[in-house]
């Protein structure tokens, strides 16, 4: 995979601090990128001549990789082959309403169906808007009145937490996140 190069430039001047050099990071930079203090990298000279020399310095932060504390919802359904798809529109559209960040399914077998719907703030589709337990105990209720009128048998309902973990968001999403976040998010660059 290609590098593709941020849209925001700065120039700066190379400083002496004691023996070593010193470049200032702007401070739009670190927080496109939620650099902190102390936090290593791995810094690379590059050069190519084309046909004069060019020579440049590629800080290497490493992958981002986020935490996210999710809540889920999880039913277990009685549901026989003939009628799997019907349950995956049923929980697609309640995925979609009801703005689940992801939603996954798994045979147990021939007859049985554990669906397991996560109520995160990342998305495919970008940030979403935390929930609560309440709302997530509405959907559960919900879910579990469609889901009996249309003719499934629910044998086991369960709320609960999980640890996810993401390499592949780009920090500006967070940092530029419409809503407060850090107490679902955990992230750090690993090299």
């Amino acid at each position: 995979m290609e590098w593709v190069e941020d849209s925001v430039v700065f120039r700066g001047a190379i400083r002496r601090s004691g023996n070593s050099l010193v470049i200032t990071i702007p401070s739009e930079l670190s927080q496109r990128f939620l650099l902190r203090e102390g936090q290593e990298f791995v810094i690379y000279g590059i050069g190519r001549k084309k046909p004069y020399f060019e020579g440049g310095l590629q800080i290497y932060l490493g992958y981002f990789v986020v935490n996210e504390k999710i809540q889920t919802l999880k039913f277990r359904i009685q549901s026989p082959r003939e009628s799997s798809e019907k349950l995956v529109t049923i929980m697609k559209e309640v995925g979609e309403n009801y703005l689940a960040s992801d939603v996954k399914y798994r045979q147990i077998d021939s007859s049985e169906v554990e669906v397991e719907l996560h109520f995160g703030v990342l998305a495919e589709k970008g940030i979403l808007r935390p929930k609560s337990r309440e709302e997530i105990e509405d959907v559960a209720a919900s879910l579990e009145f469609r889901l009996r009128a249309e003719g499934f048998k629910i044998l086991e309902k369960e709320i609960g937490e999980k640890i996810v973990e993401w390499r592949n968001i780009d920090p500006a999403l967070i940092s530029k996140a419409p809503y407060k976040v850090t107490e679902y998010l955990r992230w750090r660059w690993e090299i």
